[in-house]
């Protein structure tokens, strides 16, 4: 019997391995793990602040400046062999585009995938993701659809919620079903893809700082017990900088 001294990339071992000789050298730096994120890194002090994304051997980094990016950088060249890929332009299915103040997030090469894997590749595109005052049921009697494509479309429509909000909600519904889904279900998951269909490039805009003090804006609305099955009501609030509006 042999025992490896080291972990081989490929066998069982080897990610866990390489997680824990990355999280010490990160921490014998000077950066502190999320509690509720474990793949994300801070390092701040009076002046600067420093983020690091994990992804297996993937670091995504963002600084308050370009000098501790690159300071930064050169520490961990200095314990691994790696390379500067520069700025981020594609990351697990999400298309970065960074200009001067502003960074777009979208995911229009993924939303694509998902349409050709329901079959909706060329529909005709609709207006909303979902129809006003729509009413699902878990007790619908309408025929039965395939629980395996269901469940995978949508799985993939809620990846794709990362950047495209203005889906979440639509897809919160229609995520209730998975376990019996119905035509009437389905039916309701075409009209999110038909919607995406019409709207592909759409994405998230991040913009830099204005003058003045941002003000933090809330929305709230609820349905007063419109769920058919339960009677809870169903509550939508969102929050933002008035700046992005």
């Amino acid at each position: 019997m042999l025992k490896l001294k080291k972990a081989l990339y490929g066998l069982r071992q080897a990610p866990r391995a390489w997680n824990e000789r990355l999280d010490k050298e990160l921490l014998k730096l000077g950066f502190v793990k999320n509690p509720q994120e474990h793949a994300v890194y801070r390092r701040s002090d009076k002046t600067s602040l420093l983020l690091v994304g994990v992804y297996v051997d993937d670091l995504i980094i963002t600084g308050s400046s370009r000098a501790i990016i690159d300071a930064f950088k050169k520490e961990m060249m200095g314990s691994f062999s790696m390379s500067d890929l520069g700025l981020l332009s594609y990351y697990l299915g999400i298309q970065v585009e960074q200009k001067d103040g502003m960074t777009t997030l979208c995911q229009s090469s993924y939303t694509l995938k998902i349409l050709e894997q329901a079959g909706m590749k060329g529909c005709n595109p609709c207006s909303v993701p979902m129809e006003n005052r729509l009413k699902l049921s878990k007790k619908d009697e309408s025929s039965p659809v395939d629980k395996t494509k269901f469940r995978s479309i949508i799985g993939s429509l809620r990846y794709l919620v990362n950047t495209r909000p203005d889906i979440a909600f639509a897809v919160g519904i229609v995520s209730r079903f998975m376990e019996d889904p119905r035509a009437t279900h389905w039916a309701a998951v075409k009209q999110i893809l038909r919607y995406l269909a019409g709207t592909v490039n759409y994405g998230c805009v991040y913009k830099g700082p204005s003058v003045g003090d941002p003000e933090l804006v809330g929305f709230s609305d609820s349905d007063l017990a419109g769920d058919v099955d339960d009677r809870k009501a169903q509550v939508v609030q969102c929050f933002c900088w008035d700046q992005i509006w």
